[in-house]
C-alpha cells in the first residue's frame, strides 16, 4: 500500500472532487521519468514564448536550438513531450502565461504522491502541469503558490492556492496479501488498484496476468500461492517502471492503441514498437492517434449519411412496391370500358352501375354511357403508364441501393489515409451522387433536379416557372446545351458542358432530352418533341411571364419521357428531326 497518493485530488475550483484514473501516457511513473528526463533537457534553459494553437494544446518555446515542450490535454488524451519542430502560425495562435516568457528553468520534478509536474523558474515561481484527465491544465504560479495565470479557464483560478503535497509514496509489500484478504468479496483488480493507485488500470491488469490471476477474479476464491505471488510480481514491475522502456502497441490497422514503459504480456501478439527515447514514443503515439481520429471523424463523415440514404431507400422502395400493386388497375379499367361499349343498349343517361353477369360496374351519373368508357379507357391508359412509372423507379431504387450497399462494404475495408483516399477516387462517381464529394455538397444546395447522364455530364432541371428563368438566366452558361418539351409547358433542362469528359455523346443529348420530356405535360405520351438549343440562342422577351423564353434557332429530338438513373436506355428509343 501506499500512505498518500491513495485520496483523491480535490480540483483547483474547489467545488467538487474527482478520483484521478491512470492512462499510461499520464500515469505517475511515466510522468515521474518524464520530469526527471525534461530536468536534464531544460535545466537553465530560458523561455522564449508560451502559447497556444489548438484549444487542447499549449506550447513552451525555449531559445534557439532547444526543443519545445508540448503539453497535450485533450478529454482522452493527456501528455507532455518535447518535441524539435515546431513553427508558430501567423495567425490563430494566442499568447499564453505571458509572465514566464523570459526566464529560465532551474528545474523540472514531479510531486511525490501527485501527477503534478513542475517546472520551477529563476526569480520564483513555476510553470505547473496537473495530469487528470478532462480536469488537465496549465497554472503559472508565484513563489507562494498562489495562481497568477492558467491556460484553460485563467479567470476562475486566477489568485488562488495551489495545493502542493510533499509526502513520499511508501510501498508496504509485506502486508499486501493480509490487506487483500481483508475484502474476500472484492474483485482482485479494483483491490490492487485501490492500494497501489500509481500503477493505474494497465499496470495493474499485467501484475495480475503475470501471477496468472483473471483481473475480473473475486479475491475470496483465489489461492493462496496466487495472492503470495503478487508482492514479488509487484516489486518487479515496478522496479522495470524505474528504469523504463518505452513501447507502443498498435492495432491490427494501425492506430497506437497503448503506451506502455515497460512490457506488457497480456498484449503478446499485438504489433510493438520499442522505442529509445520516451519523448519520440510520446509524441508518436500523440500524433498517430490524432491522425488515427482524424480518419475515424472522415470515414464516419462519409458512413453515416451512406447509412441514412440506405435506410432512406429500403423505406421508399417498400413504399413503392405497395403503390405499384395499387396502380395495375389498368386490365379492370379496361375490362370495365369494354363491357359498358358491349351493353350500350342496357344503359340509360343517369343510371349510377352497369350490372352484368360478371360484376357491377360504377358510373358517373353525369356522363353518357359511351363517355363513361372512355373514362375507363382512360384511367386504364394513366394507370398502365404509372404502373410502368413504378416500375422504372424501382429499378432505379435497387441500382441505387447496390450502389450505396457497395460503398459502405468497401468503406468498411478502410483503414489507413490512403486507403480513405484511394476509395474517394475510386468510387467519385457514386459519391457525387449522393452529395458527399465536395463539389456535390455544393451543388445540392442548388434549387434544381441534378442528374448525370452519359459520360459524367451533369444535367440540371427546373422546378417551376420562377425556377426555370433562375436556371436558363443566371446558371446557365452561354454553349451549355438547353432542352425544352416543343409545344407544351414544363421544365427547362440544361446539359452543362465541361462537367464531363469531352463533347457529350449522342446518348447524352438524348437522355437530357428525355429528362425534358419527363418533366413536361406530355409526360405520358409516347414520343415527345423536345427543343434543344445552345443556351446562347435563348432569349427572354421583356415583360414575358415567369419560365416564358424565346428560342432563335432549335433542333427538335423526338424521344421517350423517362429519366436516365432509372436504367432506360434513352438513345436506344430516340429519333431525330432538324429545324432552324
Amino acid at each position: 500500500m501506499l500512505s498518500t497518493a491513495n485520496r483523491p485530488f480535490i480540483g483547483i475550483n474547489g467545488n467538487f472532487q474527482y478520483i484521478v484514473h491512470n492512462i499510461m501516457l499520464s500515469n505517475y511513473h511515466t510522468l515521474s521519468y518524464i520530469a526527471s528526463s525534461l530536468h536534464l533537457s531544460l535545466q537553465n534553459r530560458r523561455i522564449s514564448q508560451i502559447y497556444s494553437q489548438s484549444p487542447d494544446e499549449m506550447v513552451i518555446e525555449f531559445e534557439p536550438g532547444v526543443p519545445s515542450l508540448i503539453f497535450c490535454c485533450e478529454s482522452d488524451l493527456v501528455a507532455v513531450f518535447l518535441h524539435g519542430r515546431t513553427a508558430r502560425a501567423k495567425s490563430n495562435s494566442a499568447d499564453l502565461l505571458t509572465e514566464a516568457w523570459e526566464r529560465s528553468v532551474t528545474g523540472v520534478a514531479i510531486q511525490p504522491s501527485d501527477r503534478v509536474v513542475t517546472l520551477s523558474l529563476a526569480s520564483g515561481g513555476s510553470i505547473v502541469l496537473t495530469f487528470f484527465g478532462p480536469q488537465s491544465n496549465a497554472f503559472l504560479v508565484d513563489s507562494d503558490n498562489r495562481i497568477i495565470d492558467a491556460f484553460k479557464k485563467p479567470r476562475l483560478s486566477a489568485g488562488r492556492s495551489f495545493p502542493i503535497h510533499h509526502e513520499e509514496i511508501l510501498f508496504d509489500f509485506t502486508g499486501l496479501e493480509q490487506e487483500l484478504r481483508r475484502h474476500p468479496e472484492a474483485t482482485i483488480a479494483a483491490q490492487v488498484k485501490k492500494l497501489f493507485p500509481t500503477l493505474g488500470t494497465t499496470l495493474v491488469r499485467e501484475v495480475l496476468v503475470r501471477c496468472a490471476i483473471a483481473p475480473g477474479a473475486v479475491v475470496g476464491d483465489i489461492q493462496h500461492s496466487g495472492l503470495g505471488k503478487v508482492p514479488r510480481v509487484l516489486r518487479g514491475l515496478l522496479a522495470e517502471a524505474s528504469r523504463p522502456s518505452a513501447r507502443i502497441y498498435y492495432d491490427r490497422d494501425g492506430t497506437p492503441s497503448v503506451f506502455s514503459i515497460v512490457p506488457l504480456t497480456h498484449l503478446e501478439g499485438m504489433d510493438e514498437r520499442p522505442f529509445d527515447n520516451i519523448h519520440d514514443a510520446v509524441r508518436t503515439f500523440v500524433f498517430r492517434r490524432r491522425a488515427g481520429a482524424r480518419l475515424r471523424s472522415a470515414v464516419s463523415a462519409l458512413h453515416a449519411p451512406l447509412q441514412r440514404a440506405l435506410s432512406k431507400l429500403l423505406r421508399t422502395r417498400t413504399a413503392m412496391e405497395d403503390d405499384a400493386r395499387e396502380a395495375r388497375h389498368s386490365e379492370e379499367y379496361e375490362r370495365y370500358g369494354s363491357l359498358i361499349m358491349s351493353n350500350l343498349g342496357a344503359i340509360n343517361k343517369g343510371d349510377a352501375t352497369l350490372t352484368t353477369a360478371e360484376e357491377t360496374i360504377p358510373l358517373d351519373r353525369a356522363l353518357t354511357p359511351v363517355h363513361n368508357a372512355q373514362r375507363y379507357f382512360e384511367k386504364a391508359k394513366r394507370s398502365r403508364a404509372s404502373a410502368a412509372d413504378k416500375r422504372e423507379r424501382l429499378v432505379s431504387i435497387d441500382k441505387r441501393l447496390r450502389m450505396v450497399k457497395n460503398l459502405l462494404h468497401d468503406l468498411d475495408l478502410v483503414t489507413t489515409q490512403e486507403d480513405l483516399e484511394a476509395f474517394r477516387t475510386t468510387h467519385a462517381q457514386s459519391l457525387a451522387l449522393f452529395g458527399l464529394t465536395p463539389e456535390s455538397k455544393t451543388r445540392t444546395e442548388l434549387p434544381f433536379r441534378m442528374f448525370l447522364v452519359d459520360g459524367g455530364f451533369e444535367v440540371w432541371a427546373g422546378k417551376n416557372s420562377e425556377n426555370n428563368d433562375l436556371l436558363t438566366m443566371k446558371h446557365a452558361r452561354p454553349n451549355d446545351l438547353w432542352f425544352h418539351a416543343r409545344g407544351s409547358g414544363g421544365s427547362h433542362v440544361v446539359l452543362k458542358l465541361g462537367s464531363g469528359k469531352g463533347e457529350p455523346s449522342k446518348r447524352a443529348i438524348e437522355q437530357a432530352a428525355a429528362i425534358a420530356a419527363y418533366y413536361s405535360k406530355m409526360k405520358t405520351s409516347g414520343l415527345v418533341p423536345v427543343a434543344m438549343t445552345e443556351r446562347r440562342h435563348v432569349r427572354k422577351p421583356r415583360g414575358a411571364p415567369a419560365g416564358t423564353v424565346a428560342l432563335e434557332r432549335e433542333k427538335v429530338i423526338f424521344v421517350r419521357p423517362q429519366l436516365p438513373s432509372r436504367g432506360t436506355d434513352a438513345g436506344s428509343t430516340a429519333h431525330h428531326q432538324h429545324q432552324e
